[in-house]
């Protein structure tokens, strides 16, 4: 195996990359603390800068809307949550558009992940607390109340449980109370 160093074109970061993801196996993108959302094209070896954030959003997580299974199948994902320390969570669309901001947290929203299907996503803060959003960012129900930061966070595979951190210690938090 060798590895292949490329210097990519302008833009780049100016600050501090918090958040990094793959939509294809040639295209990834990038947040900053200099508010910016870059694309990265390892083909072409060419960056672009999709979105400029207001400068009080800093961003500190995103993830990618799953790829829909079926008959529509998409050959990469079209929009992501990315979590900021305003507290809020913004679901941006893969052409940079802020399709929606909601305010999710008291403090800043440290991780959001997409369910495996698509149909909701959890937030959690820096508050403690683990919430659970529609797709489109209406809050479900807040399934956990811990009282430190959460730091980290994942869905079960069957999209049943949600696996969360507190402190030193992982907690596996069913989404049904009698479960």
């Amino acid at each position: 195996m060798r590895l292949k160093i490329s210097l990519l074109k302008e833009p780049k970061h100016q600050e501090l990359v918090s958040c990094v993801g793959w939509t294809t196996a040639e295209e990834l993108y990038s947040c900053s603390d200099d508010h910016q959302i870059v694309k990265w094209n390892l083909l072409t070896s060419e960056t672009t800068q999709i979105v400029k954030l207001p400068d009080d959003i800093y961003p500190i997580d995103f993830h990618w809307f799953p790829k829909s299974l079926g008959v529509k199948k998409q050959t990469q994902a079209e929009s992501f949550v990315l979590t900021s320390s305003d507290g809020k969570f913004h679901l941006i669309s893969k052409l940079g558009r802020v399709e929606k901001s909601v305010e999710a947290h008291c403090g800043a929203v440290l991780a959001g992940r997409w369910n495996y299907e698509g149909t909701a996503l959890v937030t959690v803060g820096e508050d403690g607390q683990i919430k659970i959003w529609s797709k489109t960012g209406m809050l479900r129900s807040t399934l956990a109340q811990q009282g430190t930061p959460v730091y980290s966070v994942a869905w079960g595979p069957d999209s049943e449980k949600v696996l969360y951190t507190a402190g030193k210690q992982l907690i596996i938090k069913p989404l049904q109370p009698n479960a």
